[in-house]
């Protein structure tokens, strides 16, 4: 049975809010996408192994990622304003001394803080960017998610260029830019805060009695459909740049692929809240998700400059259903907003690249290109898990812009 909260007449977002949001996003990203680069630099610079290299990344996926879950549903009950950017900055503070590390351990300790600092940020702000969006739930998502891919499209290049000038001193260069940024954010966030107080207020004198249902079963399809598809876009992400010098590219080259690849999917971003106010959030999803494949496949097989259009639009089509895949389990969690963000921000994102090392595997055993063309395909299972989802949500939830919302 469907059980539906009335929300009166859901204003349109306010944008304002929903900015202040995505800055603090962005800046948390900035400096999140500056970890993998410093991990290598100083892993090389101490004659370490690839292992220590990826058992330091592991520290950082399950710090920042997996355990966002458990941070949201503390939020969700106790959480305060400045959660948010006291968790980015914690996130600052400890990755521009990373670079700094004397030895493993330190450079591990660091690690965990900030993503810490992450795990705590995402939901606080995954929140209040759902209590700000109004009837616009899909784009107010996904202006909070454009804030983070800026920031985190922009990390790798930063603190290559400083690593290279300073040495490692490179990350301590970022200190004081960041303590800046992070005090506009506590200023900026608690402007936000009171913002979405009038529509937390509402939610919480609308909510019913009682614990309400929730499916289960409809958030985990949701979440492993979204960790589908950050597996495939983490696998072009990792292993184009094998497949590409193989054809005779240069490294420059594959890395400004890759670079545009990531770029792009902000574009799609955007369409995924636009279309998801507009056609519904499952609808959204499983015409993007579906649309993607033959994109990916046509890189394979199309001339070299129709190929790269085609990668580009695939790209564009797989970051389409983040969004939407945020604002349908908000919608079956609605006393769990904070955690519901955990759930896709974190617990898909940590999944989908932990999956990568098994397309490594295959990588190793037949080829970039053989592996790749096979994670192609893997969109049509997010999709037919979408389709499964949607004979399972209740009408209020597949339509678009609703003045309600329920829980199955």
């Amino acid at each position: 049975m469907a059980q539906t909260v009335a929300v009166k007449k859901p204003a349109d977002w306010n944008l304002g809010g929903l900015l202040a949001i995505a800055f603090g996003h962005g800046v948390n990203d900035f400096y999140s996408g500056t970890v993998a680069l410093t991990i290598f630099f100083v892993a090389s610079n101490a004659g370490l192994s690839a292992w220590y290299q990826g058992a330091i990344g592991f520290l950082w996926y399950l710090t920042s990622s997996i355990v966002q879950p458990l941070f949201g549903a503390y939020t969700d009950r106790h959480g305060r304003w400045w959660f948010m950017p006291t968790g980015v900055l914690m996130v600052v503070v400890a990755i521009s001394f990373a670079s700094f590390a004397t030895s493993l351990w330190v450079l591990g300790l660091l690690v965990i803080v900030g993503g810490l600092g992450a795990a705590i940020m995402h939901p606080e702000a995954g929140k209040y960017a759902a209590l700000l969006s109004g009837a616009r739930r899909s784009g107010g998502i996904s202006i909070f998610q454009i804030g983070g891919s800026i920031g985190f499209a922009l990390g790798p290049v930063t603190i290559a260029a400083l690593l290279a000038h300073f040495g490692r001193f490179g990350s301590l260069v970022m200190l004081p830019p960041g303590l800046l940024a992070v005090a506009y954010v506590y200023v900026v966030i608690r402007r936000a805060h009171l913002m979405a107080e009038p529509e937390h207020a509402a939610r919480r004198n609308d909510a019913p009695a009682g614990a309400p249902k929730v499916d289960r079963f409809a958030i985990t399809l949701v979440v492993g459909s979204t960790s589908i598809r950050f597996l495939t876009t983490a696998a072009f992400m990792t292993y184009l740049p094998n497949l590409l010098t193989a054809r005779g590219g240069t490294l420059v080259e594959a890395g400004q692929i890759v670079t545009a690849f990531l770029l792009v999917g902000i574009i799609g971003m955007y369409l995924g809240g636009y279309l998801g106010d507009r056609l519904g959030s499952v609808a959204a999803s499983i015409v993007a998700l579906v649309a993607a494949v033959p994109c990916l496949l046509g890189f394979f097989y199309a001339p070299p400059m129709v190929a790269l259009g085609l990668l580009m639009l695939g790209s564009i089509l797989l970051t389409v259903q983040n969004a939407p895949g945020v604002v349908i389990v908000q919608s079956l969690l609605p006393r769990n907003l904070g955690m519901a963000l955990g759930l896709i921000n974190g617990v898909a994102f940590g999944v989908g690249s932990v999956l990568v090392t098994l397309v490594g595997v295959g990588v190793t055993r037949f080829g970039p290109e053989a592996a790749l063309i096979d994670v192609s395909a893997m969109p049509l299972l997010g999709a037919a898990a979408y389709l499964v989802v949607a004979r399972r949500l209740a009408p209020a939830v597949m339509r678009p812009a609703a003045t309600s919302y329920s829980v199955s």
